[in-house]
């Protein structure tokens, strides 16, 4: 199988969260944090893949990703004049491929390389005052260019509640002395802004969202400018979180699924409305109102499960249309946002 070396002049040395849809494949791969150029070998994945597919790239610090299409060759007949059979040894394609597609139609900008510029003032001339002594004076000076401190990237986060975890996130919340308990519990976060932080908090702080006792949060980008698809062929509008899967049989119970967005990301407005099909098909999706009486509200984590940052919380409860079963992948998008 082959390889791929994913880089760019603009973004060396940079580090980009990666992800990876193979073709003809209904699963998107995360290839976590990697510093460009990045060499990838998809033998190496379980199972094995090749290189073709689609490549959604965000920079660290930038606010949408570069998509980019590695797409399968088509073969060319080779012609033969002989009757022996020749076998003609097959070479390893090792594709170099540079990001030049951006959906945000943001033109990338060269990340500045600190460096050290020193600043020399010519060596003085001594001159000689009948009467007095000459002084030389020398005034040698360095100027450095700051380092850029990095762009912390933000990202949606979908957390997965599962039924069978009510208890360990019940008891969580209760020693916190909250009287949120979790959607699995039948409860909600106060309709008080300074009690909905609290409850935000210590339900992010969970353990369990970390240590494997529950799913894994997922991360996913919300693009800053609109324009092209993303990988699983939905446009990409501004402001709105790109198709997100669940894998088939990520979690074998119902749960409650729970969008935490930072507000920076939708442009300060309210994520209203979420696009969900639950039938394994990402273009077959269905709009759904989120809940005002959570997503009014803000909160400003404090602690380190996610970014520190200001978010508003999305769901359905009461209504228990984000109480679903993976039965079949899973599959939301953001559809609008408003003030």
């Amino acid at each position: 199988m082959s390889t791929i070396t994913i880089q760019s002049v603009n973004y060396s040395g940079e580090v980009a969260n990666i992800l990876f849809k193979p073709v003809n494949v209904n699963a998107v791969i995360n290839l976590g944090y990697q510093t460009l150029p990045y060499v990838f070998n998809p033998s190496l994945l379980i199972p094995p893949r090749d290189v073709y597919g689609v490549y959604t790239i965000l920079i660290n610090g930038a606010d949408c990703p570069i998509i980019m299409n590695v797409t399968v060759p088509t073969p060319t007949p080779t012609q033969t004049t002989t009757q022996t059979p020749t076998q003609t040894p097959t070479q390893t394609v090792t594709p170099s491929v540079t990001p030049t597609y951006n959906p945000c139609s943001i033109s990338p900008t060269p990340t500045p390389t600190p460096s050290i510029t020193p600043t020399h003032t010519p060596t003085p001339t001594n001159t000689q005052t009948p009467g007095a002594s000459a002084t030389p004076t020398q005034t040698p000076t360095m100027t450095k260019t700051p380092t850029p401190t990095p762009t912390p990237a933000y990202f949606a986060h979908l957390f997965i509640e599962p039924i069978t975890g009510s208890t360990n996130i019940g008891q969580w919340m209760y020693n916190s002395g909250s009287n949120f308990f979790g959607f699995t519990n039948n409860s909600q976060p106060a309709q008080n802004q300074i009690q909905f932080n609290i409850d935000m908090n210590k339900y992010v702080d969970f353990s369990g969202w970390t240590n494997g006792q529950f799913p894994t949060i997922i991360n996913q980008f919300v693009p800053q400018q609109s324009g092209g698809f993303d990988t699983f062929g939905n446009p990409i509008v501004r402001y709105n979180f790109l198709t997100t899967e669940i894998p088939q049989g990520t979690i074998d119970v119902n749960a409650w699924y729970t969008w935490i967005i930072p507000v920076s990301l939708t442009n300060n407005q309210t994520q209203t409305a979420i696009d969900v099909n639950v039938d394994g098909d990402p273009n077959s999706l269905v709009t759904v109102l989120t809940e005002n009486t959570i997503n009014t509200y803000t909160f400003t984590y404090t602690g380190n499960t996610i970014q520190p940052v200001t978010y508003k919380v999305y769901t359905t409860f009461p209504s228990r249309i984000f109480a679903l079963n993976n039965n079949q992948s899973i599959y939301f998008r953001g559809n609008t946002v408003s003030s």
